[in-house]
Protein backbone atom coordinates (compact mmCIF):
# COMPACT_ATOMS: atom_id res chain seq x y z
CA UNK A 1 0.00 0.00 0.00
CA UNK A 2 1.40 3.57 -0.85
CA UNK A 3 2.21 5.83 1.86
CA UNK A 4 -0.25 8.55 2.72
CA UNK A 5 0.57 11.81 0.76
CA UNK A 6 1.04 14.56 3.64
CA UNK A 7 -1.40 17.32 3.38
CA UNK A 8 -0.15 21.08 4.21
CA UNK A 9 -1.75 24.38 4.21
CA UNK A 10 0.12 27.90 3.93
CA UNK A 11 -1.83 30.96 5.41
CA UNK A 12 0.18 33.38 3.53
CA UNK A 13 -1.08 36.56 1.38
CA UNK A 14 2.77 36.88 0.25
CA UNK A 15 2.13 35.70 -3.43
CA UNK A 16 5.75 35.52 -3.73
CA UNK A 17 6.54 34.17 -0.55
CA UNK A 18 4.01 31.02 -1.52
CA UNK A 19 5.49 29.88 -4.13
CA UNK A 20 8.95 29.95 -2.47
CA UNK A 21 7.18 27.59 -0.06
CA UNK A 22 5.26 25.39 -1.83
CA UNK A 23 7.88 24.66 -4.67
CA UNK A 24 10.45 22.83 -2.68
CA UNK A 25 7.34 21.04 -0.70
CA UNK A 26 6.10 20.18 -3.27
CA UNK A 27 9.86 18.83 -4.93
CA UNK A 28 9.10 16.57 -1.85
CA UNK A 29 6.04 15.06 -2.29
CA UNK A 30 3.87 17.07 0.02
CA UNK A 31 0.52 18.71 -1.58
CA UNK A 32 0.41 21.91 -0.22
CA UNK A 33 -2.95 24.22 -0.29
CA UNK A 34 -2.83 28.10 0.17
CA UNK A 35 -5.24 30.27 1.86
CA UNK A 36 -4.81 34.14 1.32
CA UNK A 37 -6.46 35.13 4.77
CA UNK A 38 -6.83 34.17 8.29
CA UNK A 39 -10.76 33.00 8.00
CA UNK A 40 -9.88 31.59 4.33
CA UNK A 41 -7.48 29.26 5.99
CA UNK A 42 -9.67 28.43 9.02
CA UNK A 43 -12.20 26.97 7.07
CA UNK A 44 -9.82 25.21 4.56
CA UNK A 45 -8.51 23.53 7.60
CA UNK A 46 -11.51 22.47 8.68
CA UNK A 47 -12.77 20.94 5.31
CA UNK A 48 -9.42 19.70 4.11
CA UNK A 49 -7.62 18.24 7.34
CA UNK A 50 -3.97 18.87 6.20
CA UNK A 51 -1.63 17.42 8.77
CA UNK A 52 0.16 20.93 8.90
CA UNK A 53 -0.82 24.33 8.95
CA UNK A 54 1.55 26.87 8.27
CA UNK A 55 0.75 30.05 9.68
CA UNK A 56 2.48 33.67 8.14
CA UNK A 57 2.48 36.08 11.48
CA UNK A 58 1.26 39.22 9.90
CA UNK A 59 -2.01 38.58 7.93
CA UNK A 60 -4.34 41.42 6.62
CA UNK A 61 -7.53 40.58 8.35
CA UNK A 62 -6.48 38.77 11.03
CA UNK A 63 -3.16 38.06 13.42
CA UNK A 64 -1.56 35.00 12.80
CA UNK A 65 -1.56 34.17 16.67
CA UNK A 66 -5.63 34.68 16.57
CA UNK A 67 -5.68 31.97 13.79
CA UNK A 68 -3.72 29.99 15.81
CA UNK A 69 -5.79 29.88 18.60
CA UNK A 70 -9.03 29.34 16.57
CA UNK A 71 -7.38 25.96 15.00
CA UNK A 72 -6.30 24.77 18.67
CA UNK A 73 -9.97 25.77 20.17
CA UNK A 74 -11.52 24.01 17.49
CA UNK A 75 -12.24 20.09 17.81
CA UNK A 76 -12.37 19.73 13.84
CA UNK A 77 -8.66 21.01 14.04
CA UNK A 78 -7.21 20.85 17.44
CA UNK A 79 -4.92 17.90 16.60
CA UNK A 80 -3.10 19.66 13.56
CA UNK A 81 0.24 20.71 13.67
CA UNK A 82 1.12 24.13 13.38
CA UNK A 83 4.39 25.98 11.99
CA UNK A 84 4.61 30.03 12.49
CA UNK A 85 6.00 32.02 10.22
CA UNK A 86 7.70 35.37 11.17
CA UNK A 87 10.47 37.70 10.82
CA UNK A 88 13.16 38.62 13.63
CA UNK A 89 11.50 41.37 14.33
CA UNK A 90 8.08 39.88 15.31
CA UNK A 91 10.05 37.26 17.48
CA UNK A 92 8.83 39.42 20.96
CA UNK A 93 5.31 38.99 20.12
CA UNK A 94 5.45 35.36 18.96
CA UNK A 95 3.57 33.72 22.01
CA UNK A 96 6.26 30.56 22.38
CA UNK A 97 6.84 27.62 25.19
CA UNK A 98 4.60 25.14 27.36
CA UNK A 99 0.57 26.73 26.60
CA UNK A 100 1.21 27.86 23.34
CA UNK A 101 -1.37 27.35 20.09
CA UNK A 102 1.92 26.66 18.21
CA UNK A 103 4.20 23.64 17.63
CA UNK A 104 7.15 25.59 16.30
CA UNK A 105 8.30 28.94 14.16
CA UNK A 106 10.11 29.04 11.43
CA UNK A 107 12.29 32.17 10.90
CA UNK A 108 12.78 34.79 7.71
CA UNK A 109 14.57 34.61 5.47
CA UNK A 110 15.10 30.84 5.21
CA UNK A 111 16.19 28.68 2.65
CA UNK A 112 14.52 25.00 1.39
CA UNK A 113 17.37 22.79 3.32
CA UNK A 114 15.73 25.09 6.47
CA UNK A 115 12.25 24.87 5.64
CA UNK A 116 12.45 20.76 4.63
CA UNK A 117 14.30 20.12 8.08
CA UNK A 118 11.91 22.74 10.22
CA UNK A 119 8.46 20.37 8.90
CA UNK A 120 9.48 17.14 8.65
CA UNK A 121 9.74 16.34 12.19
CA UNK A 122 5.97 18.38 12.26
CA UNK A 123 4.88 15.37 10.12
CA UNK A 124 5.96 12.41 12.33
CA UNK A 125 2.76 9.67 12.95
CA UNK A 126 1.57 9.31 16.18
CA UNK A 127 3.29 5.71 15.96
CA UNK A 128 6.31 7.09 14.98
CA UNK A 129 6.04 9.71 18.35
CA UNK A 130 5.50 6.69 20.43
CA UNK A 131 8.82 5.58 20.35
CA UNK A 132 11.66 5.13 22.65
CA UNK A 133 12.86 8.08 24.30
CA UNK A 134 16.14 9.27 25.76
CA UNK A 135 16.48 8.69 29.32
CA UNK A 136 18.33 10.45 32.14
CA UNK A 137 17.86 7.99 34.34
CA UNK A 138 16.95 10.79 37.01
CA UNK A 139 13.11 10.00 36.74
CA UNK A 140 12.46 13.14 38.13
CA UNK A 141 14.43 15.33 35.29
CA UNK A 142 12.77 13.03 32.36
CA UNK A 143 9.14 14.07 33.61
CA UNK A 144 10.08 17.76 33.59
CA UNK A 145 10.91 16.86 29.64
CA UNK A 146 7.67 15.20 28.82
CA UNK A 147 8.62 12.06 29.22
CA UNK A 148 12.17 12.26 27.68
CA UNK A 149 13.64 13.30 24.21
CA UNK A 150 12.49 11.60 21.20
CA UNK A 151 14.80 9.28 19.75
CA UNK A 152 15.89 11.19 16.15
CA UNK A 153 15.53 14.32 17.64
CA UNK A 154 18.23 17.40 17.36
CA UNK A 155 18.40 18.89 21.19
CA UNK A 156 20.09 21.91 22.04
CA UNK A 157 21.01 22.15 25.80
CA UNK A 158 21.77 25.98 26.14
CA UNK A 159 23.70 28.07 28.97
CA UNK A 160 26.00 30.33 30.72
CA UNK A 161 29.45 29.17 32.23
CA UNK A 162 28.41 27.02 35.49
CA UNK A 163 25.10 26.42 34.74
CA UNK A 164 24.96 22.81 34.48
CA UNK A 165 24.91 22.15 30.81
CA UNK A 166 27.61 19.05 30.70
CA UNK A 167 26.68 17.66 33.90
CA UNK A 168 22.54 17.42 32.36
CA UNK A 169 24.37 16.46 28.76
CA UNK A 170 26.98 13.72 31.29
CA UNK A 171 23.17 12.73 32.67
CA UNK A 172 21.53 11.91 29.57
CA UNK A 173 24.62 9.83 28.36
CA UNK A 174 25.30 7.83 30.86
CA UNK A 175 21.01 7.52 30.60
CA UNK A 176 21.56 6.28 26.78
CA UNK A 177 24.47 4.05 27.64
CA UNK A 178 22.47 2.24 30.34
CA UNK A 179 19.13 1.46 28.10
CA UNK A 180 22.21 0.07 25.70
CA UNK A 181 21.99 2.42 22.76
CA UNK A 182 25.96 3.12 21.37
CA UNK A 183 26.83 7.06 21.43
CA UNK A 184 30.20 8.85 20.36
CA UNK A 185 31.24 12.40 22.28
CA UNK A 186 33.10 15.24 20.42
CA UNK A 187 34.59 17.43 23.69
CA UNK A 188 36.12 20.45 23.67
CA UNK A 189 35.66 20.36 27.20
CA UNK A 190 37.32 17.35 28.48
CA UNK A 191 39.90 14.53 27.73
CA UNK A 192 39.04 10.57 28.43
CA UNK A 193 40.60 10.36 31.69
CA UNK A 194 39.38 13.50 33.17
CA UNK A 195 35.65 12.58 31.67
CA UNK A 196 36.01 9.33 33.42
CA UNK A 197 37.08 10.84 36.87
CA UNK A 198 34.28 13.60 36.51
CA UNK A 199 31.13 10.98 35.37
CA UNK A 200 32.45 8.82 38.29
CA UNK A 201 32.20 11.99 40.86
CA UNK A 202 28.35 11.79 40.07
CA UNK A 203 28.46 8.03 40.33
CA UNK A 204 28.48 7.59 36.98
CA UNK A 205 30.75 5.02 36.07
CA UNK A 206 31.18 4.96 31.79
CA UNK A 207 34.64 2.79 32.26
CA UNK A 208 33.01 -0.27 30.97
CA UNK A 209 30.85 1.41 28.17
CA UNK A 210 34.43 2.17 26.89
CA UNK A 211 36.27 -0.70 26.91
CA UNK A 212 33.28 -2.50 25.14
CA UNK A 213 33.35 0.51 22.49
CA UNK A 214 29.69 1.34 23.48
CA UNK A 215 31.28 5.18 24.20
CA UNK A 216 33.65 6.47 21.94
CA UNK A 217 35.21 9.81 23.23
CA UNK A 218 36.79 12.28 20.64
CA UNK A 219 39.04 15.05 22.71
CA UNK A 220 38.55 18.52 19.80
CA UNK A 221 40.28 21.63 19.92
CA UNK A 222 37.36 23.59 17.85
CA UNK A 223 39.26 26.73 18.68
CA UNK A 224 42.86 25.77 16.83
CA UNK A 225 40.41 24.37 13.90
CA UNK A 226 39.02 27.92 13.71
CA UNK A 227 36.42 28.85 10.75
CA UNK A 228 36.63 25.24 9.66
CA UNK A 229 35.14 23.94 13.01
CA UNK A 230 32.13 23.85 11.91
CA UNK A 231 33.01 21.63 8.63
CA UNK A 232 35.31 19.38 10.27
CA UNK A 233 33.33 18.68 12.86
CA UNK A 234 30.51 17.67 11.00
CA UNK A 235 32.25 15.06 8.63
CA UNK A 236 33.76 13.55 11.49
CA UNK A 237 30.14 12.97 13.06
CA UNK A 238 28.96 11.41 9.68
CA UNK A 239 31.96 9.03 10.24
CA UNK A 240 30.44 7.74 13.63
CA UNK A 241 27.82 5.14 11.29
CA UNK A 242 26.87 2.64 13.85
CA UNK A 243 26.50 5.37 17.10
CA UNK A 244 22.71 5.78 17.68
CA UNK A 245 23.66 9.26 19.34
CA UNK A 246 26.43 12.02 18.86
CA UNK A 247 26.67 14.53 21.41
CA UNK A 248 28.75 17.61 20.85
CA UNK A 249 30.18 19.57 23.95
CA UNK A 250 30.72 21.80 22.61
CA UNK A 251 30.99 23.70 19.26
CA UNK A 252 31.31 27.84 21.25
CA UNK A 253 34.92 28.15 20.97
CA UNK A 254 35.08 28.40 17.34
CA UNK A 255 31.63 30.29 16.98
CA UNK A 256 33.75 33.19 16.61
CA UNK A 257 35.87 32.93 14.00
CA UNK A 258 33.38 31.06 12.07
CA UNK A 259 30.23 33.09 9.70
CA UNK A 260 26.40 32.72 10.89
CA UNK A 261 26.08 30.35 7.76
CA UNK A 262 28.50 28.15 8.78
CA UNK A 263 27.23 27.96 12.37
CA UNK A 264 23.71 27.38 10.89
CA UNK A 265 25.33 24.56 7.89
CA UNK A 266 26.48 22.40 11.09
CA UNK A 267 22.86 22.81 12.77
CA UNK A 268 20.99 21.86 8.89
CA UNK A 269 23.59 19.14 8.70
CA UNK A 270 23.16 17.58 12.40
CA UNK A 271 19.17 17.84 11.34
CA UNK A 272 19.94 15.47 8.11
CA UNK A 273 21.84 13.27 10.23
CA UNK A 274 18.56 13.20 12.70
CA UNK A 275 16.57 12.56 9.71
CA UNK A 276 18.66 9.65 8.62
CA UNK A 277 18.29 8.22 12.77
CA UNK A 278 21.08 9.51 14.56
CA UNK A 279 20.04 11.60 18.18
CA UNK A 280 22.28 14.50 17.84
CA UNK A 281 22.71 16.32 21.64
CA UNK A 282 24.81 19.88 21.04
CA UNK A 283 25.62 21.94 23.86
CA UNK A 284 26.26 25.30 23.50
CA UNK A 285 27.35 28.51 25.33
CA UNK A 286 24.45 31.56 25.19
CA UNK A 287 27.03 34.02 25.48
CA UNK A 288 29.03 33.15 22.41
CA UNK A 289 26.16 33.99 19.91
CA UNK A 290 24.13 36.52 18.63
CA UNK A 291 20.71 36.85 19.87
CA UNK A 292 19.82 36.62 16.02
CA UNK A 293 22.24 33.95 15.50
CA UNK A 294 20.79 32.06 18.57
CA UNK A 295 17.20 32.24 17.51
CA UNK A 296 17.76 30.57 14.18
CA UNK A 297 19.43 27.67 15.68
CA UNK A 298 16.81 27.30 18.49
CA UNK A 299 14.20 27.32 15.21
CA UNK A 300 15.93 24.18 13.73
CA UNK A 301 16.57 22.18 16.91
CA UNK A 302 13.46 19.73 17.96
CA UNK A 303 14.22 20.13 22.06
CA UNK A 304 15.47 22.99 23.62
CA UNK A 305 16.98 22.97 27.16
CA UNK A 306 17.57 26.17 28.90
CA UNK A 307 20.22 26.09 31.64
CA UNK A 308 20.43 28.96 34.24
CA UNK A 309 22.16 30.03 37.67
CA UNK A 310 19.64 32.26 39.39
CA UNK A 311 20.16 33.80 43.24
CA UNK A 312 17.18 32.54 45.21
CA UNK A 313 17.35 33.70 48.68
CA UNK A 314 20.21 33.77 49.87
CA UNK A 315 21.29 30.81 47.89
CA UNK A 316 22.51 29.90 44.14
CA UNK A 317 20.06 27.48 42.57
CA UNK A 318 20.40 25.74 39.00
CA UNK A 319 17.42 25.96 37.03
CA UNK A 320 16.84 24.01 33.98
CA UNK A 321 13.57 25.62 31.48
CA UNK A 322 12.26 22.73 28.78
CA UNK A 323 11.74 24.97 26.29
CA UNK A 324 10.09 22.50 24.13
CA UNK A 325 10.59 19.27 23.56
CA UNK A 326 8.58 18.37 20.24
CA UNK A 327 7.47 14.36 19.78
CA UNK A 328 7.03 14.46 23.86
CA UNK A 329 4.68 11.68 25.02
CA UNK A 330 3.66 13.86 28.41
CA UNK A 331 3.25 17.68 28.71
CA UNK A 332 7.00 19.22 29.20
CA UNK A 333 7.62 20.94 32.90
CA UNK A 334 8.02 24.13 32.52
CA UNK A 335 11.08 24.30 34.93
CA UNK A 336 13.03 22.86 37.09
CA UNK A 337 15.37 23.53 40.03
CA UNK A 338 18.06 21.33 40.44
CA UNK A 339 21.60 20.57 42.80
CA UNK A 340 25.13 18.51 41.72
CA UNK A 341 25.96 16.31 44.77
CA UNK A 342 29.01 14.52 44.76
CA UNK A 343 28.31 10.70 44.64
CA UNK A 344 25.41 11.17 43.57
CA UNK A 345 24.60 13.33 40.22
CA UNK A 346 21.71 15.69 39.73
CA UNK A 347 18.93 16.14 42.29
CA UNK A 348 15.83 17.65 41.74
CA UNK A 349 14.84 20.22 44.18
CA UNK A 350 10.76 20.97 45.06
CA UNK A 351 10.22 24.70 44.15
CA UNK A 352 8.43 25.13 48.04
CA UNK A 353 12.32 23.76 49.18
CA UNK A 354 13.63 26.42 46.97
CA UNK A 355 11.37 29.36 48.13
CA UNK A 356 11.92 28.67 51.81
Amino acid sequence: MANKVRKILLIENDAQMIELIKYPLQEEGYAVLAASDGNDGLGKARREQPDLVMVEFKLPTMKGNDVCKSLRKDPATSHQRILMIADENQLEELEIGPGSSIDDFLIKPFGPVELITKIKPLLVSEDEQKAKLISTGNHDLDSKMGGGVPIGSLTLIEGDSGAGKSVLSQQMMHGCLVDGYRLSLFSSENTVKSLVKQMRSLNLDILDYLLLDKLRIFPIETSQLGQQAPTVLIKAMKNEKKREMIFVDSLTSSIPASSDKEVLGFFEESKRLCGDGTTVISIIHSHGLTRELLTRIRSLCDAHLQLRTEEVGNKLVKTLEVTKVRGAEQTTGNIVSFEVEPGWGIRVIPINKVKG
